[in-house]
């Protein structure tokens, strides 16, 4: 259900503005001033729906959108190379150069390869560098800044005038997908309404996706002379057009209030949800325990309802509050929403671990070890499914059946599929689960990777080619995008950027070891190297029905204290 706001915003932003001109200094960090009984009896927002019943508004949904072009570029980058292989590595020698620049860069192999692996290589730098880009700042900030490498990546490819060139542009591009894929989950999970986080969340995927088909169409048109470079430059578009747009989606509320942004985390909470009744969705975003800080609001009631009576009254209950308060709130509590210690009403401490989250320490914290390991398992799983070798093989084993005009076009038939059906699993994933999804997933996978083994093990070309179509269908809705889910939903706010980025560096050392291993193992052993791939997922699988949680309906903080 998506709601499309309500009429009083503009009016709440027109008091707020005029709250400032009227010289009133707003408050950043007051915690205790959004707390549920000044609400109720200030504001009268106990009426209102609740923030963690609401629906997928307009707002949610406009900034979901606007951020998933970050995970669009990936996809695209990460195809970029597959369909203009021959027209980049040879052409005729007598037309060597095209406005300025060599028709093509003739090279190996070899150093092909290393053009194409070179992106996993930048991916797993920019997955372990994103948490504390996603940390320093914010959500929106970093997928900003992160749109540099994705300008300078596509200009060095486009621009290359020797192989070393492609290879550094490719590293570069690498660099900022491998924070893309970080943060870009990261923040729809952090702005999703509780019941539509899985749905809103699989747009990740669905934009990496999405980036794969409108690379292998770019590719297909631009397949002819130069005008591969037309094809590894596009990309600079994209990063322009995101760079043009991304200031309007709204901050992650979690992040500011994360932050001590308290009255503008709970002014943007307001926008995602449309409703003013957030106390739920806010409690649980502290570090202290609930009852501490609600033990202190109580005491101080008294002397700051006037105070925010008098707020209410300017701003008909939405505009921040005055500087006043924020000294009495300073001066007196020192309560923190964040991580570090807690202090009570009158510095009463509370004691609470301040040691900041990292790459480095994740694993230490005993309340982040086991989602550590789930999703490093579940991200390095996906990729010993053995999904990519799957593209590997779609063009060789159409063209044996199809002209290469007709094959190219069954080709990019398989990125419309991947978009069909990974949005078919966007539908469903908030109404029937994550462990169904997931597990439904790896089954019919498993199967259809065996039938492909045997397709090409038999030369049956037919029950090959079918068999690439069913794996792409089975891994799209389950397999494909649930990881990247689960990855968002396991850490509370604190471990969030740093369990995101070994969940990333995860699948791209995974990337990188089914890709250097494959062939080595095809030429020894033939297809059964497919047999592999079966045997990991059903190993995967009954590790993660064992281990792996379902988490729909639950919130964030929730599905991080059954991991305690």
């Amino acid at each position: 259900m998506i709601h499309t706001g309500r009429a009083s915003d503009a009016s709440e932003s027109a008091a707020s503005v005029g709250a400032a001109a009227a010289g009133h200094t707003t408050v950043e960090e007051s915690p205790l001033l959004h707390s549920a009984t000044l609400y109720e009896n200030t504001y009268g927002d106990a009426a209102a729906p609740r923030s963690l019943d609401a629906g997928i508004t307009l707002t949610c949904i406009a900034s979901a959108m606007l951020v998933c072009l970050a995970p669009l570029q990936y996809g695209y980058h990460i195809a970029e190379l597959n369909t203009p292989r021959k027209i980049i590595t040879s052409c005729d020698k007598d037309a060597v150069h095209w406005a300025s620049l060599p028709m093509c860069l003739p090279m190996n192999d070899a150093m092909y390869s290393l053009a194409t692996s070179i992106f996993a290589v930048g991916g797993l730098l920019g997955s372990l560098s994103a948490g504390w880009m996603a940390e320093k700042w914010g959500r929106r900030g970093a997928l900003l800044i992160n749109n540099v490498p994705f300008v300078l990546g596509p200009l060095l490819m486009a621009l290359a005038v020797s192989p070393a060139m492609l290879i550094a542009g490719r590293f570069v591009s690498g660099l900022g997908s491998g924070a893309a894929v970080v943060i870009a989950p990261m923040y729809l999970s952090e702005v999703a309404p509780l019941k539509y986080r899985g749905t809103l969340n699989m747009f990740n995927q669905l934009s990496i996706v999405l980036g794969i088909l409108i690379t292998l169409t770019v590719g297909m048109l631009a397949n002819e002379g130069p005008y591969w470079r037309i094809s590894v430059g596009a990309g600079l578009l994209l990063a322009c057009l995101h760079l043009a747009v991304s200031s309007f989606a709204v901050e992650s509320p979690r992040y500011l209030w994360s932050r001590n942004r308290c009255a503008e985390a709970c002014a943007v909470l307001r926008r995602l949800r449309h409703t003013s009744n957030i106390e739920d969705e806010v409690r649980g975003w502290s570090a202290s325990p609930v009852q501490q800080r609600s033990s202190s609001v109580r005491a101080m009631l008294p002397e700051r309802r006037g105070i925010l009576r008098s707020a209410a009254e300017a701003d008909d209950g939405f505009s921040e509050v005055s500087s006043s308060a924020d000294s009495l709130h300073n001066g007196q509590t020192g309560i923190k929403p964040d991580n570090g210690e807690v202090t009570g009403h009158r510095g009463d401490a509370l004691q609470v671990d301040s040691t900041n989250v990292t790459i480095f320490n994740i694993f230490r914290f005993a309340q982040y070890r086991k989602p550590w390991m789930l999703v490093l398992l579940l991200q390095f799983g996906q990729q010993l499914s053995g999904i990519n070798t799957v593209f590997y093989f779609s063009s060789s084993v159409l063209e044996k059946m199809f002209s290469s005009q007709v094959s190219s076009i069954l080709t990019m038939m398989i990125g419309v599929l991947n978009v069909v059906a990974t949005a078919s699993g966007a539908l469903v994933v908030d109404r029937f689960g994550r462990r169904p999804l997931l597990f439904s997933s790896m089954a019919a996978m498993g199967v259809s990777v065996m039938l492909l083994g045997l397709g090409l093990g038999l030369k049956l070309n037919m029950l090959a080619a079918v068999s690439l179509y069913l794996v792409v269908a089975s891994f799209a809705p389950g397999y494909g995008p649930v990881p990247f889910l689960l990855g968002t939903e396991f850490f509370d706010i604190r471990a969030a950027g740093a369990g995101g980025s070994w969940a990333l560096a995860a699948n791209w050392i995974g990337t990188f070891i089914v890709a250097t291993a494959f062939l080595p193992l095809q030429n020894l052993i033939g297809e059964w190297v497919f047999a592999i791939f079966v045997g990991a997922l059903v190993i995967c699988g009954i590790t993660f029905y064992f281990h792996v949680p379902e988490t729909k309906g639950r919130t964030i903080e929730d599905i991080a204290r059954k991991f305690k």
